[in-house]
């Protein structure tokens, strides 16, 4: 798949569960698989984008947009290599570097008003401040002459949410079939009741 039709996939993928027809959402689910495939491939850390510190950050905000609860969180379905395989070969330098600055204002944002960095910060720190940056992302929608992809927490809202449920972990707490069922080729018709056996 070609990356532009993949970021505009990312850019439906948000809401894909609700809002996109089933076989749309089977397509995302077909992408997302060859990038976890790209997770294998990629192997150590060294040839990823993210560094060890701003790993650890986006798997904390991570966690935020999508908690532990009584169903796994977007931790326990690996967002954050997800997102560092999305960072690594899906943006261009561009959309790489206003990502990657975005990430490392969290920290700032954090310990100019907590006094500490965001993955030191309480779980209800933690969650004033991405509440924060989703409200500046909201505001950002109602001004018709800003452009709200613009702010690193667009993507990593959207690369998120389209990692988390496009993982076998959010595709089963959707209650999507990930597996088809089984398929018999060479069956009796009659052992259904239609038509007459020989």
């Amino acid at each position: 798949m070609k990356r532009r039709r993949a970021l505009q996939i990312l850019g439906t993928a948000a809401g894909a569960p609700l809002v996109i027809p089933r076989a749309g959402f089977a397509e995302i689910v077909e992408w997302a698989r060859d990038v976890r495939a790209g997770m294998d491939s990629v192997g150590d850390r060294q040839e990823r984008t993210l560094t060890e510190a701003q790993n650890r950050l986006v798997t904390a905000i991570a966690e935020v947009i999508i908690p532990q609860t009584d169903t796994p969180g977007a931790k326990v379905a690996g967002i954050d290599e997800f997102i560092d395989v999305i960072v690594t070969g899906w943006l261009d330098e561009d959309e790489k570097n206003r990502f990657l600055d975005g990430i490392d204002t969290v920290d700032a944002l954090s310990n100019n008003k907590y006094g500490r960095n965001f993955t030191d910060c309480s779980t209800e720190e933690k969650m004033a401040i991405v509440a924060k940056l989703d409200t500046e992302l909201d505001e950002l929608r109602r001004d018709p002459t800003f452009d709200e992809t613009a702010h690193f927490f667009y993507d990593m809202k959207r690369f998120t949410l389209a990692g988390y449920f496009t993982s076998e972990t959010g595709l089963r707490t959707l209650g999507y079939r990930i597996v088809p069922g089984a398929f018999e080729g060479c069956v009796l018709l009659d052992q259904y009741g239609v038509g007459g056996g020989r």
